[in-house]
Parts: structure tokens; sequence; C-alpha cells
């Protein structure tokens, strides 16, 4: 071994004992293991978030902790790394010496020595990357169609009571005409693919197939979801100037436009299909139930079914 090559060693040797010895890379240090394992937390948090039932708040604080705590995981190594340090370069040749890229060589070898006795921080910045692929598995795995959605079937089903999204049972008897309310079968309040508008209007304005379509009572209800580009079908509208009512549901989205009276059958805006009707009828308590579920598939028609 050369005279220089000793020399390069101890000046090698005495740069990691200053790095060792200095507080601030210490606490750098610190800090990047606590916002790795906060990381970690967060990745494995949404992963919970996307199977239980609040779902949508754990989901999004979960990928939200997750990535900010990469972020400052990663600020925290660089500055333990030492490469926070601000140089300004001059303009000259884009040659380099052979003093810079042996100091270059070393600076290099220095880093990878310091990374690889520091295995700690690798394992748990790996780690929270992995937590964070799990988190966002459920999101990336929603852009599809799930197995038992609403190309397979919604949750209505024979005897399902029609409540409200409070929970509250319809009574058939009960309400005004020309009201418009936003219903979902018991015990599945929420679900998108299941969410009906319900309409009552006076006796003997249905059709003929809307009458043998399920209404009950001057009720009738409809899938909420557009068949154009799944919006939510929320608006209910009547124009009584002569010489006719008008009474219209209408898709705020596209302004796509449907008839209510018959069997919802678009007759504005670009929607290709009327909006499926849900067959209902009065229990024995005088409650609106569903007799089946929807005889086709809810909202914008597929690929394969086109």
């Amino acid at each position: 071994m050369t005279d220089s090559d000793v020399m390069s060693a101890e000046a090698f040797d005495e740069s990691n004992m200053d790095k060792e010895d200095n507080p601030v890379d210490h606490r750098a240090y610190q800090a990047a293991i606590i916002s790795f394992v906060v990381a970690t937390l967060g990745g494995l948090a949404a992963t919970y978030g996307y199977w239980s039932e609040d779902s949508e708040m754990v989901l999004g604080l979960g990928l939200a902790t997750a990535l900010l705590g990469i972020g400052f995981g990663l600020v925290w190594w660089s500055k333990y790394l030492d490469l926070d340090e601000n140089v300004v370069q001059e303009r000259h040749s884009l040659r380099s010496t052979v003093e810079e890229r042996e100091d270059f060589h070393e600076e290099v070898e220095m880093t990878v020595q310091t990374v690889g006795r520091r295995k700690l921080l690798t394992l748990l910045f790996a780690g929270s990357i992995g937590t964070l692929a799990l988190g966002f598995i459920g999101p990336i795995g929603s852009l599809g169609p799930r197995k038992g959605s609403a190309r397979g079937g919604t949750s209505w089903a024979a005897g399902s009571r029609l409540v409200t999204s409070s929970g509250e049972p319809i009574l058939a008897a009960a309400g005004g005409f020309d009201q418009l309310a936003t219903v979902f079968p018991d015990g599945a309040i929420g679900v998108d693919d299941s969410q009906v508008v319900l309409l009552r209007v006076r006796p003997g304005l249905f059709t003929e197939r809307t009458v043998e379509g399920g209404t009950a009572d001057g009720w009738v209800a409809y899938s909420k979801i557009c068949t154009h580009a799944g919006c939510s079908v929320g608006l209910f509208g009547i124009d009584d100037r002569p010489p006719q009512v008008l009474r219209q549901l209408v898709c705020p989205c596209h302004q796509s436009v449907f008839d209510p009276l018959d069997a919802a059958k678009p007759v504005g805006g670009p929607a290709p299909r009327s909006l499926p009707q849900l067959a209902i009828a009065v229990d024995d308590d005088g409650f609106l139930i569903a007799q089946s579920d929807f005889d086709r598939p809810v909202g914008p028609i597929s690929w394969l079914e086109g």
C-alpha cells in the first residue's frame, strides 16, 4: 500500500468519525427513522381503511401520512448524508481534473459505506414504500369493475324496504305529490349502485308500461345513476305552462332529461337509454318495499354489453 493510499484511508476514516460525532447528523438520523416509521403506519392505515367502514377518511389520511412521512424522511436522510450543502459553481471547462474525479469517487465510496452501515434506515424506507403501495392497491383496483358491483346486481332484493339516508322507512300513505327523494335499500344506505330516486304523482298519470314496471299508490322509483356518464340524476322539474304539464328528471352533469311518467325514457340530452325502474310495492305495515332487484344493469352501458 502506498503512502497516498494510507493518507486517503485516514482521511476517509476521519470524515466518518466527524459525521458520527456531529450532533446535527445524529438528529437528522433519528428524524429520518421517525418519519419512515410514521410513513409505514400511514400506509398500513390506508390499507386497512380501504376495507373498513370509514374508508373515505381512513384511506385518505393514511395515504397523506405515508406520502408526507416518506417526503420528510428523504429530506432528513439527505441531511444525514450531508447532501443539503448549497454550492455555487462558477463557469469553467466541462472537463474535470484528475483530483476532482478522485474526490468524487471518494465521496461515492463514503456515501455507500454510510448507507450500508445504517441498514435500519434502508429497511424502514423500503417498508414505507411497500406499505404505501399496499395502500394504493385498493383505489387502483376500484378503477375497474368489482365483483358484485352494478354489472352483476345491486343491493336491492325482494322485500327490501325503501329508506332515506337517515334510515327512515317510507310510508306509502304519507308524503305529498311531485316531490323527489333519494332512497336506499334498508341495510345498504350509501351504496352507490343502489341509490334510487323516488317520486309520487297523482294516480292515472303513469303510462301503461310504467305501471307494469312496478308502481305503488302513485309512487315510482328509478335508478339515480344516469345512463350517459354515471352522474346522479338529482333534479326534478315541472313545467305547468299550457297546453300540458311536463314532469322531468334531469341529470345536471350533461343535461340528460328523462320522463318519469313513461318509464324514465330519455327525452333530451345525451343519455342513450331510460333509467332502470325499481319495481315497488306496499308491505303489510304500509311501507314501500322493492319487489326485486333492477331488471337490467344500472348506469352507463359497458363495452361488453355494447
